[in-house]
């Protein structure tokens, strides 16, 4: 009896299953990729979309209090001086300096957030899918490569950015300051070193610029950017 030889595997078949099989990996890991993108993309809007509720009431709220600040002075016909000499109205404009300036802190965080998630996009999975894919997030190359013209910058998102963010900072500062002219000295004089209310205004002080460092932080992680 003569034994049947075996059919031996057929090379290129074996070569067209192989290409099959790693075609199919690279669309596995384009998938896995683009979903873990779009699931930061997701993430990233809604913090931007809260950022933006949170600055639409705070200016709807500062235009209220300027406005009851300016009916205030118009109904006991008094100035500046006599609106924080009353200790109630001290601490109320006082506490407005340290409303803003935890405003600040909170816009400040969820910037810090928000380029931790794109920078993610950006280093991480944006190389491996452009490994796979090389037309892949060429809108946001094209939008740095030409409209980043200061200093690796949008100069009208920057601008944006500081004007925003600065406003409750500059608000902060502005009733600080107005304290330590018209109220300081007064207090200082009449309770020395007991006075809370000067003691208010340090603490004020304090939190407005650990909110101003925080938020030169969250600018200053943007060169990370020019690093492409």
């Amino acid at each position: 009896m003569t034994k049947k030889k075996r059919s031996e595997p057929d090379p290129d078949k074996a070569g067209v299953e192989r290409e099959k099989l790693l075609l199919q990996r690279e669309e596995i890991a384009v998938d896995l990729l683009v979903e873990d993108f779009k699931g930061r993309w997701q993430e990233l809007l809604s913090l931007q979309n809260e950022n933006n509720r949170w600055t639409t009431l705070y200016v709807t709220a500062l235009v209220v209090i300027i406005g009851w600040l300016i009916n205030h002075n118009g109904q006991t016909g008094g100035g500046l001086a006599e609106l924080y000499a009353r200790a109630d109205n001290s601490y109320l404009i006082l506490s407005i300096a340290v409303v803003n300036a935890l405003y600040a802190f909170s816009m400040a965080y969820k910037g810090y957030q928000i380029q931790q998630i794109a920078l993610y996009q950006h280093e991480v999975l944006v190389p491996r899918i452009r490994k796979l894919s090389s037309d892949f997030n060429d809108w946001e190359r094209y939008r740095r490569s030409n409209f980043g013209v200061f200093y690796g910058q949008d100069p009208i998102r920057l601008g944006y950015f500081i004007l925003v963010k600065s406003l409750p900072l500059v608000v902060s500062y502005t009733i600080i300051l107005m304290y330590y002219h018209y109220q300081w000295d007064i207090e200082a004089g009449t309770h020395h070193w007991s006075s809370w209310r000067n003691w208010f205004c340090i603490a004020a002080l304090m939190l407005v610029n650990s909110a101003v460092v925080l938020s030169l932080l969250t600018l200053r992680l943007g060169k990370r950017w020019n690093k492409d």
